[in-house]
């Protein structure tokens, strides 16, 4: 939610979990109307779909986690990258609530 949208090996990376669960994961939302896709070259990107009725109750209880993060993932979650990026050039973190 944090960094708009996501793709499944990324969010396996981060969380440091087998991709195959969060793909299998992902898949699951995508049928159930939560998610939504699209293909990025050979990457599937996802992200929440604005036409999912609960949408808002959802994020807000998705805000409402945040705070049990230790500060350092809260930190990593906000810098958005997309790829590819060209090497040696930095991250930038996106304070929350600018996007």
């Amino acid at each position: 939610m944090l960094r708009g949208s996501g793709y499944g090996k990324a969010i396996a990376e981060f969380y440091e979990i087998p991709s195959n669960s969060v793909q299998k994961q992902l898949v699951r939302l995508k049928e159930d109307g939560v998610l939504v896709s699209h293909l990025i070259g050979k990457v599937r990107e996802y992200q929440l779909n604005s036409r999912y009725p609960f949408l808002s109750p959802l994020q807000e209880l998705l805000k409402s986690a945040l705070p049990a993060y230790p500060d350092s993932m809260i930190q990593n979650l906000t810098i958005t990258r997309s790829r590819p990026r060209a090497s040696g050039k930095p991250t930038v973190a996106i304070p929350p609530g600018d996007h």
